[in-house]
């Protein structure tokens, strides 16, 4: 029977036991993750030198993440490579607790991109449940470490998501070989913050996807322009920024 490992994130009373149904774990995993950022980076071209108003009053950044005049909402372009499309989930590390689920069933859907969508599932273990700030902290780069030109695109929302998975980890015959020492909290400097983001979970070097869809964003996304330069005293230098609303308009 096929099985796969899931990752729920919830305070310690929503957390479901043994035998839990697959309703139970999503209701879980709401209270979790409610809020993130979109997030958007692109590299300049070398020698460019697009300024962020000249780029709003161009159509091209705009609310929805760059585009706009110039074709689908965040493509690359020869002058902007993007290099980084995510969203980033927010969540209290020090509050939570995370579960950990052994779901075993029929696969009967392997196209799904969930694995919890690919079984009927027929069996869940609750393999693990602890505060997250037992576990292991574990730090990363996220901003870009090469030497320069770039633009972020930020837009924050309301989110829900489906408990967590590893992606790249299809349902297997033989029940998962689950280790709590494998679990990391990632954390990383956003841009030329002082102090630490969180950014979301490993599992044994694997993220961990949370399949989160934005059920309200903001009607404005900021635009900043920056410079990476490792022969600096800092690295990281802003040199503009810029907010816009639904008809692209700077603020």
């Amino acid at each position: 029977m096929p099985h796969t490992l899931l990752f729920v994130l919830a305070p310690e009373a929503a957390l479901p036991a043994d035998g839990a149904d697959w309703e139970s774990l999503q209701q879980a995993q709401l209270q979790g993750i409610r809020s993130g950022a979109a997030l958007r980076l692109f590299q300049l071209a070398p020698g460019s030198t697009a300024q962020l108003e000249e780029l709003v009053s161009e159509g091209w950044a705009d609310l929805s993440g760059g585009g706009g005049a110039r074709g689908a909402s965040g493509t690359s372009t020869p002058e902007r490579r993007i290099i980084c499309d995510a969203v980033v989930p927010q969540f209290e590390p020090r509050t939570l607790w995370l579960g950990v689920y052994a779901l075993g069933g029929a696969l009967v859907a392997p196209e799904v991109n969930h694995p919890a969508g690919q079984l009927e599932i027929s069996e869940c273990r609750c393999l693990d449940r602890f505060p997250l700030r037992e576990a292991d902290n574990e730090t990363c780069w996220f901003y870009p470490t090469d030497n320069g030109h770039y633009l972020a695109w930020e837009n924050q929302r309301q989110l829900q998501s489906l408990p967590g998975f590893l992606p790249d980890r299809p349902p297997l015959q033989e029940p998962p070989d689950y280790d709590r020492a494998g679990v990391h909290v990632l954390w990383t400097l956003m841009a030329d913050d002082l102090a630490l983001t969180c950014v979301g979970l490993t599992y044994r070097g694997h993220r961990i996807e949370w399949s989160a869809t934005a059920t309200e964003q903001e009607p404005w996304a900021t635009w900043s322009s920056f410079e990476i330069d490792t022969m600096a005293e800092t690295t990281y230098r802003e040199s503009s920024r810029i907010t816009v609303f639904g008809a692209g308009m700077p603020d």
